[in-house]
């Protein structure tokens, strides 16, 4: 026979159990609304990058940036006649005066032999 005890404690157990699911119960609940409102926000931000890309291909366009140049740098295409060979006589020793000058001028004079050396190399 079932005793006075061993009642209390399966009605017990029973109730103890009953808590603990309906608390896991509301637990998932929860959790299904956070991934729901997750999933509705990450669709959200999808739509707002497509808009993003498309506004940042309008504002990042060759043209326009062409004519914002022209019209707020007041720039202009460079000419042919701006643009000139190098000239190595610029970076000479002799007619520099600086320590920093005679170093980049000693580093161009090796670069330029060094390519002559490649240049006859490569002819022969």
């Amino acid at each position: 026979m079932i005793t006075k005890k061993s009642t209390i404690f399966f009605v017990f157990l029973t109730c103890a159990i009953c808590s603990w699911l309906f608390y896991l119960k509301y637990s998932v609940v929860d959790i299904e609304d956070r991934i729901r409102h997750a999933k509705k926000a990450i669709v959200e931000e999808r739509k707002n990058q497509h808009i993003l890309k498309a506004e940042w291909k309008s504002l990042t366009s060759p043209e326009r940036i062409q004519h914002l140049a022209k019209h707020h740098l007041n720039m202009r295409q460079m000419e042919a006649a701006q643009l000139q060979e190098f000239d190595p006589q610029l970076f000479h020793a002799e007619k520099s005066k600086y320590k920093r000058t005679k170093r980049l001028s000693k580093l161009v004079d090796e670069i330029l032999s060094e390519q002559n050396l490649q240049n006859e190399n490569e002819e022969n």
